[in-house]
């Protein structure tokens, strides 16, 4: 950095671990790859989004907690920071679940109050918006002195279907971790996979995710290569586990036993940290991404497998339309398992065309590395904090309807 301020903090307003989503461990991966690139003037702070009486043990950098459903919590913690001289920026997370009322307006009643520069990072960008989702959208740009996205795609649709100014956009892709410096074939003993042919899918489990189809695909797959094995690796999502239990992983179990799978499909129930999580992605032959939203506008799971050289076949959506072709990965429409089974077989069946489609994968992600990305949110900073604070009419419009 090269402004220099005693004491000065910058404040990511996000969901954060000990809490278990994508959000929360982006911005815990983000926030530690700036940090060493912060002069000693500064530091990052976090407030956490969470009702205030679950008591997950925040350790720091969390500085305090809102609860983003909670309007007056919103207000509450919007006039700490104002109050707060060491806070010269924020940066906020935002995904239309995150924050309370219609489509998550109660972030607009937060953002009005706040007198401290700040950022948004749209996770996600839907398109043909209504007229709701079109205004509240339109309202958090005019407030925020810079929008972030991570795709191409997801600034085209701000500025040809929410009408924003491209000039308030930049584009930063979500970041990646390194890969696992262990080979392959050393991990798949490690993982007793040694005598196998691995696809995966990681991530948080739920309906949307599509796993069922995967594991339809595999009583095909495995037929022509019976060593073939899919590895589901992660929990189920939080919000999934509080309002129905474990019912879709007991739906997934239920349907690799009646199709004699047990030998060639593996759940794995756990949240693992990151290292072991390259670790599996170094050993996988196949990446699967069967989610089923055709909008998804970023997948950090998807981003992980393509720059650990992961081949992948994919659901048609919004990102995997960006990043793959012919030499990249294999795209599919969702709920085909027999194309999904006849791609999988052909690239298991096809070493040398497996792994150039890896090698290329990873070449495609050489600028999410988490260094690269940290250093253009840093160079980002200095441009907003050399910038005057200029209080706008709408900021008073805003104000007076929270």
């Amino acid at each position: 950095m090269t402004i220099s301020h005693s004491r000065s903090k910058i404040l990511f307003i996000s969901t954060f671990p000990p809490v278990k989503c994508g959000i929360a461990s982006f911005t815990q991966d983000l926030t530690a790859s700036i940090a060493p690139g912060l002069n000693e003037d500064f530091s990052i702070s976090i407030c956490a989004l969470d009702k205030k009486d679950t008591g997950h043990p925040y350790p720091l950098p969390v500085s305090m907690v809102m609860d983003s459903y909670n309007l007056t919590s919103c207000i509450e913690t919007a006039n700490k920071i104002n109050k707060d001289p060491h806070i010269e920026l924020v940066c906020i997370e935002h995904e239309f679940g995150l924050y309370g009322g219609n489509l998550g307006e109660f972030l607009l009643g937060f953002l009005a109050l706040l007198e401290k520069p700040f950022i948004v990072r749209f996770h996600t960008v839907l398109p043909a918006p209504g007229e709701q989702r079109l205004k509240l959208v339109q309202k958090i740009t005019l407030l925020a002195d810079k929008i972030i996205v991570m795709t191409s795609n997801s600034a085209r649709l701000l500025t040809a279907d929410y009408q924003l100014d491209p000039r308030k956009i930049i584009i930063i892709p979500h970041g990646t971790p390194s890969n696992s410096k262990i080979g392959a074939s050393d991990l798949k003993l490690k993982y007793d996979l040694i005598h196998n042919q691995v696809l995966t899918t990681f991530g948080l489990l739920s309906p949307n995710k599509g796993i069922e189809k995967g594991i339809l695909a595999m009583k095909e797959i495995s037929e022509k290569i019976p060593q073939a094995i899919y590895i589901v690796l992660g929990l189920t999502h939080p919000n999934l586990l509080q309002q129905e239990g474990e019912q879709y992983r007991n739906y997934l179990q239920q349907l690799i036993d009646d199709n004699n799978l047990q030998n060639n499909v593996r759940l794995v129930n756990e949240y693992v940290a990151t290292p072991i999580l390259m670790e599996y992605l170094a050993l996988t032959d196949i990446y699967l991404f069967t989610s089923k939203d055709p909008d998804q506008a970023v997948s950090g799971t998807f981003i992980y497998a393509m720059s650990a050289g992961c081949p992948i076949i994919s659901n048609s959506f919004a990102l995997a339309k960006e990043m793959l072709d012919e030499h990249t990965g294999i795209i599919i429409e969702p709920g085909q398992e027999h194309a999904l089974a006849e791609n999988a077989i052909y690239l298991l069946q096809n070493k040398t065309v497996r792994i150039q489609m890896g090698h290329h994968a990873s070449l495609k992600t050489k600028d999410t590395a988490w260094k690269k990305v940290a250093a253009n949110h840093l160079e980002l900073f200095d441009k907003i904090l050399q910038k005057p604070v200029v209080k706008t009419e709408l900021t008073d419009v805003l104000i007076s309807r929270f």
